[in-house]
């Protein structure tokens, strides 16, 4: 399905210059770029979730959640 957006003018330009210095046409970069950028929030909404389980099990530090993933593992 195509979709119509709204692209400041300094954005497009911008998204222009880089896809023809990249070799590619304004939509393959646009859509890579989405992808990535979709694909990095939700890495971040999963991380957020992790720490937010994390603080509910009474875990202060990322290290904590580290050292703790690193013990089951040698048990195992």
């Amino acid at each position: 399905m195509a979709a119509t957006i709204h692209i400041p003018e300094d954005l497009l330009a911008e998204l222009q210059a880089k896809a023809e210095a990249d070799g590619k046409t304004v939509d393959e970069l646009a859509e890579e770029t989405l992808r990535k950028g979709l694909e990095e929030r939700s890495w971040q909404e999963l991380l957020e979730y992790g720490r937010e389980r994390g603080r509910a099990f009474g875990l202060t530090s990322e290290e904590q959640a580290a050292d703790i993933v690193h013990d089951w593992r040698k048990g195992r």
